[in-house]
């Protein structure tokens, strides 16, 4: 599907995360890198958006890494989030931790770490997981955008 929904966070839980994230570090570059590249690739590609791999230099990291939060374990990245203004974004999880909640741990960690009372996000239809996750959470489409 060559569509994506704007989604905002309209029915809020109870649930609180489990996890400490911290401010994205320049020694975690290359495994963002990869793990970003393979968190969106195939979706780029079944849409036709290229570049496939959206990080293609050091240029992508020049500037608004300060907005995101990362969450490691024995210094390996499980996860990051960033969070702009009133929107998360990018929310990524490593394939080697998919299917174990970290996915929602992230998202509650981002909710509870917003600065406004608005909250959104956007999701491709595409990725069907994300999107039954952001609804079981709370978030309801408010937009429908067609891509291309």
């Amino acid at each position: 599907m060559r569509k994506a929904y704007a989604m905002e966070y309209r029915h809020p839980t109870e649930e609180r995360s489990s996890i400490e994230m911290v401010p994205y570090s320049p020694e975690f570059r290359e495994a963002y890198r990869k793990i970003y590249n393979e968190c969106f690739h195939e979706m780029r590609e079944a849409l036709d958006i290229k570049p496939y791999d959206f990080i293609q230099d050091d240029s992508f990291f020049e500037s608004g890494m300060d907005v995101v939060y990362l969450l490691t374990a024995e210094n390996e990245l499980v996860g990051s989030v960033a969070l702009k203004g009133d929107e998360i974004d990018d929310l990524i999880v490593n394939r080697k931790y998919q299917g174990q909640g970290y996915g929602k741990q992230i998202l509650l960690w981002a909710i509870e770490h917003m600065s406004t009372e608005k909250i959104v996000l956007h999701v491709s239809a595409w990725n069907e997981n994300a999107l039954r996750l952001y609804k079981n959470m709370g978030f309801e489409v408010t937009e429908t955008i067609i891509i291309g």
